[in-house]
């Protein structure tokens, strides 16, 4: 299983940490044993801030067959160091627990997802607030990228991200038609 990973897919979010909006889907991959549960993040003294997605998962036809909540875990001064000296960001996105997955369900299109930290809603998203839908994400990814059933996408965060310290309770939901399919949970360290 590849872990793939679409950036700035909320031009929101873009804009709130200052990155110009791709023209084009842009993509990242994260390393396999970097994907845990939800239980426990280890917060790395407050560096790490949270990202909220719908994760999905390919088929036979490398169309959604099932989707998860995910937790893009960002080392942020890690990052911020990177980007400025223009190398890639391996070392701020694929370290251990990095990758959170919840459980899958039903892929459903119009599924809707939020983050709370402590009880307060931080993150709220959803697939069709996009610059673009699955279908085109996946159609840009295979254009180059040996994509196989089995991988999984993580579709790019809604804006509201932020730092983690040790203590928060984080919620991940997954909402259908207004009601909660999926609740997700971590405590940090």
């Amino acid at each position: 299983m590849d872990v793939w990973c679409a950036i700035r897919t909320h031009p929101k979010q873009a804009e709130e940490l200052g990155n110009p909006i791709p023209q084009e889907p842009v993509f990242f991959l994260k390393s396999t044993s970097s994907v845990v549960s939800f239980g426990q993040i280890d917060t790395c003294g407050g560096d790490v801030h949270h990202e909220v997605e719908l994760v999905l998962k390919l088929g036979d036809d490398l169309m959604p067959t099932e989707m998860a909540l995910g937790l893009d875990l960002t080392k942020r001064s890690v990052q911020d160091r990177l980007k400025a000296g223009g190398l890639p960001w391996a070392e701020a996105k694929a370290f251990a627990g990095s990758t959170v997955i919840g459980d899958w369900v039903k892929y459903n299109p119009n599924a809707e997802y939020g983050l709370k930290i402590n009880g307060n809603e931080v993150q709220r998203g959803s697939l069709v607030e996009m610059s673009w839908t699955p279908r085109e994400l996946i159609d840009k990814l295979s254009n180059w990228a040996p994509i196989m059933k089995g991988d999984v996408l993580f579709t790019g965060t809604p804006a509201g991200v932020g730092p983690l310290v040790a203590g928060d309770a984080v919620t991940a939901s997954l909402y259908l038609d207004g009601a909660c399919i999926d609740t997700q949970s971590a405590d940090c360290v």
